[in-house]
């Protein structure tokens, strides 16, 4: 059973929103981001990124980020809706639809394993996060939670989106819709919906959720009335069923070949996998088992040879494991993929024009592309307790900061 919670919702005023609205900061250059502060005073990247410029420590920028969010608050860019609602979002990019809904999740719930993890987190970040909603006391980047199809819950949400919405804009090419469920019958149905749902399973924001859960237990230690209905109980998470999220791979670039020649590093990798050069720029494995490679301006399709691999685990069966295991480690002698600095990820959003620019320019020699992982192979992972290696996945949609923020303050 899975437990979700209303919110009152910090948001944008209607006619600011699509000037309100950000991107991560990691999504932009720096140029960028310049651009913008000196162009758009409404910009919550003039709340996130404050602070950055100054040279002061950690939580003193922290501070900074504080003070610019309740300045935007008093200034009225941002207001606090006066009841608990569940959110309905949609997002339109690049003709992909989803459609999902914004609620609050349990601590508790991840803590016990209702809420499955499929990666591990790294104990400095979940630090650092932590004492950002420490300091901050505000959640503005939702958790991304995904669930099996539920045919019950799909047509209410469907149903609500056909009323009108609170927001209907575009941003960067990007359609957001949100609509606000405020009715104490339609808060019941969402509710008692969910408890049908055996889990929820993490799909984006694995640090966000753990360092939420130590900010819990720094809190609730300090609180000799602790209840479990405090905001720090929760973190604020968009949740998708499976067929509402795009799984896209996340691609590998190596800045050396590890003293092989390209004949020599092929004839290691015909070990395991029979390889293909492709007639044509056709670069994209169209199925599990196929990885395509891309080096000295020309690309090869790896199929892995039958009975290689044949009892591996939900882990080391994936795609992304068996090119760690079998050519990245083996061959290449990249085994720590977190700290290794001659191995870089790409996304699959990106452009085949990036990989070819990227090797071809020398800065690196060899790429592979993968096959995305799918949600079965996402929920296979989790309910087993097992991990994937890092950078498996890039999941959309991804949701703007700024657009609906929970307050952990109450």
């Amino acid at each position: 059973m899975s437990t979700i919670k209303p919110f009152r919702a910090i948001r944008p005023a209607a006619d600011k929103v699509e000037h309100v609205v950000s991107h991560a900061v990691e999504r932009y250059s720096t140029g960028a981001i310049q651009q913008i502060l000196a162009n758009n005073p409404f910009s919550f990247l003039q709340v996130i990124y404050a602070g950055r410029a100054q040279k002061t420590t950690y939580t003193e920028q922290l501070h900074t980020i504080k003070n610019r969010f309740d300045e935007f608050r008093t200034e009225q860019i941002l207001k606090k809706d006066t009841e608990p609602c569940f959110y309905v979002y949609k997002q339109i990019k690049d003709g992909r639809s989803h459609i999902g809904i914004i609620a609050l999740a349990s601590v508790e719930e991840y803590q016990k394993g209702i809420i499955k993890i499929h990666e591990q987190t790294l104990a400095e970040r979940e630090e650092k996060l932590k004492e950002y909603l420490t300091v901050c006391d505000f959640n503005a980047e939702p958790v991304c939670l995904t669930h099996p199809f539920n045919q019950a819950l799909h047509d209410f949400l469907y149903s609500k989106t056909q009323t009108p919405p609170i927001y209907n804009f575009s941003y960067d090419t990007i359609q957001h819709t949100v609509w606000k469920l405020s009715d104490a019958n339609d808060l019941n149905i969402i509710s008692e919906l969910f408890k049908s749902i055996p889990n929820l399973y993490i799909a984006d924001g694995h640090h966000r959720a753990a360092s939420s859960t130590l900010l819990a237990e720094s809190k609730k230690k300090q609180n000799l009335n602790h209840t479990g209905q405090e905001p720090y109980n929760y973190f604020m998470s968009a949740i998708f069923a499976e067929n509402e999220l795009t799984i896209f791979n996340f691609n590998r670039m190596v800045n050396s070949l590890n003293g092989h020649t390209m004949e020599s590093l092929f004839k290691a990798i015909e070990q395991s996998f029979q390889i293909t050069p492709c007639s044509t720029n056709m670069h994209e494995p169209k199925s599990q088992n196929e990885i395509s490679v891309y080096i000295e301006k020309q690309w090869y399709m790896l199929r892995l040879k039958e009975g290689v691999n044949a009892n591996a685990d939900v882990v080391n069966s994936l795609d992304v494991s068996m090119l760690s295991n079998l050519i990245l480690g083996p061959i290449l002698n990249i085994t720590d993929l977190r700290n290794d600095k001659r191995i870089a990820f790409i996304p699959g959003i990106r452009s085949i024009d990036d990989i070819h620019s990227i090797v071809d320019s020398g800065k690196m020699k060899i790429a592979f592309c993968l096959y995305p992982i799918s949600f079965a192979e996402l929920k296979a992972v989790a309910d087993n307790g097992k991990e994937m290696p890092p950078k498996s996945t890039w999941i959309e949609p991804k949701l703007e900061s700024g657009l609906l923020i929970y307050s952990l303050n109450g």
